[in-house]
């Protein structure tokens, strides 16, 4: 009884495809940031976006995308350089290693899709995000930029 117990109390990583997309909604408000949830899904739906969720006992605790196409040669070249997106853990289950979990998972995720890059843009005043991406080899600074949100690193890993 006690191994069935554990076993189902373990966390795994799954893929999720555009008709699981809005079970995400337990993990950030889509409805605040509804064109920011059509354009994932519509990259869901059309292959253009790969994203795979942290669930525990059927619920969500975290999610990461890989994005195959952006129409940007600094983020993704087809069949070479992919872009990781949208990395989120719910706040209450933050600093339990989901987030390392789920970047290593993408990692290995896209060396199997033989991709060679992989690139990311963190906010300058996450340190939290940036100490992580470092710790997974994201040791290249492509860009410094800022946008309506602020200032921003565009980084990347070699595979």
């Amino acid at each position: 009884m006690l191994a069935k117990k554990n076993r189902s109390m373990e966390k795994r990583i799954i893929p999720i495809t555009h008709k699981d997309f809005e079970r995400c909604a337990d993990l950030w408000n889509m409805k605040k940031q509804r064109a920011l949830a059509e354009r994932f899904y519509s990259d869901l739906q059309s292959g253009k976006r790969v994203t795979w969720v942290c669930e525990q006992n059927g619920a969500r605790l975290g999610e990461i995308s890989l994005v195959l196409d952006m129409n940007d040669p600094e983020y993704t070249i087809t069949h070479k350089r992919a872009y990781v997106s949208h990395l989120i853990v719910k706040k209450d289950c933050r600093r339990q290693g989901i987030g390392r979990s789920l970047v290593e998972h993408v990692i290995e995720q896209a060396k199997q899709m033989d991709i060679k890059e992989l690139t990311i843009g963190v906010d300058l005043d996450n340190f939290a995000a940036l100490r992580l991406y470092a710790k997974a080899g994201f040791d290249r600074i492509l860009d410094v930029c800022e946008d309506k949100d602020g200032r921003y690193v565009k980084l990347m890993k070699s595979l």
